[in-house]
């Protein structure tokens, strides 16, 4: 829709209409996935689907949030050291203490 100029009836027509297909096939594609998806349930025997606020759900969430935890403690951890070995090449590492 970008490349269409303004006034360009027959254009924006063809634009939209491009739009439209575009949409429709993406509403399908969709549609088929959930089909599978539910098709895949029945073949593997998945009872209940993850509910946000449910047990399971609650305790993947905390778990996502432990490894974000994590992985910031780890990244701040790897900047101190290289703050650190800076500091003892310059030959600064003991300044500012008492």
């Amino acid at each position: 829709m970008n490349n269409v100029q303004p006034g360009a009836f027959a254009e924006i027509s063809a634009a939209i209409t491009n739009v439209r297909i575009h949409a429709d096939s993406a509403y399908q594609k969709l549609q088929h996935a959930e089909v599978l998806v539910a098709h895949l349930q029945v073949v593997l025997g998945i009872q209940d689907c993850w509910e946000i606020g449910g047990p399971e759900y609650n305790r993947w969430k905390e778990e996502a949030n432990l490894m974000k935890y994590r992985a910031a403690i780890d990244e701040l951890e790897h900047l101190v050291v290289m703050r650190l070995f800076e500091l003892s090449k310059l030959g600064m590492l003991g300044t500012g203490k008492s």
